[in-house]
């Protein structure tokens, strides 16, 4: 998009990022937030600012802090596991943890009888008489495979708020472009463009340049482009269920 005019107010330098914190903590209605680099603290806040009632929309790239340690949990918080039980599957490994405790139950029998036979005649050829038990024990095998591997459990997720992780392009070949733009947008009638990222660094540390501005057909022009950005289904993503799955763990049952 290209706008012309527009009435904006400059900030340089190290505390850039002051006003538009106050901005965004001073939120009424939304908080949309376009920044290919996030610091996991910070999404704390827009997940507090949900909470309070406030429409929160957020784009980044792949490039967010990593999963470990207590932080983690602030990115948990983004994405919902829901469990839901598939009763047949639960009747069905049911079924074969049973048949497995009967072919434990005469596994056993047949092996003490034959031992005791043994020890009756004293015939020792007696135990060879154990060796069809063998097939037993396959059998044992292959239901603890398949109760091992059963799966009764279904896994799906679901975003706290609406945002989108975007993936970085391979090895520079640039098949689609970084989205390397910042952009804040606070209930639709103030904005933010400039070099800062949602980082600790980039709102409270780095030298910075930023610009508000509240005119309000160029805030209205860059409202459209978000919503184009958010809902680009030309731009490769990281899809909710892979990242869930990194973040949370699937019992099988």
């Amino acid at each position: 998009m290209y706008y012309n005019q527009a009435i904006c107010d400059i900030y340089i330098g190290t505390g850039a990022g002051k006003k538009l914190m106050e901005d965004i903590e001073n939120a009424k209605q939304s908080v949309k937030i376009v920044s290919p680099y996030l610091s996991l603290f910070l999404v704390k806040k827009l997940i507090d600012l949900y909470f309070r009632g406030i429409e929160v929309q957020l784009i980044t790239m792949d490039n967010i802090e990593d999963f470990y340690g207590d932080r983690q949990k602030n990115i948990c918080q983004l994405i919902i596991q829901d469990r839901s039980i598939d009763n047949d599957a639960k009747s069905l490994r049911l079924k074969w943890v049973n048949r497995k405790r009967l072919l434990y139950f005469f596994l056993i029998v047949m092996i003490l009888m034959l031992c005791i036979m043994a020890f009756i005649t004293w015939n020792r050829m007696v135990l060879w008489g154990g060796i069809p038990l063998i097939l037993v024990w396959l059998l044992i095998r292959h239901y603890t495979s398949k109760i091992r591997n059963a799966k009764i459990y279904k896994y799906s997720y679901r975003q706290l708020f609406p945002f989108k992780v975007f993936t970085t392009p391979e090895d520079n070949s640039y098949s689609h472009p970084f989205v390397h733009g910042k952009l804040y947008l606070i209930d639709d009638g103030i904005a933010y463009l400039g070099s800062l990222n949602f980082t600790g660094n980039g709102t409270k540390n780095n030298y910075e340049t930023r610009i508000r501005i509240t005119d309000r057909n160029a805030v209205k022009e860059l409202v459209v482009e978000f919503d184009a950005l958010l809902h680009n289904e030309n731009q490769p993503e990281r899809y909710i269920v892979e990242w869930g799955r990194e973040l949370y763990e699937e019992a099988r049952y």
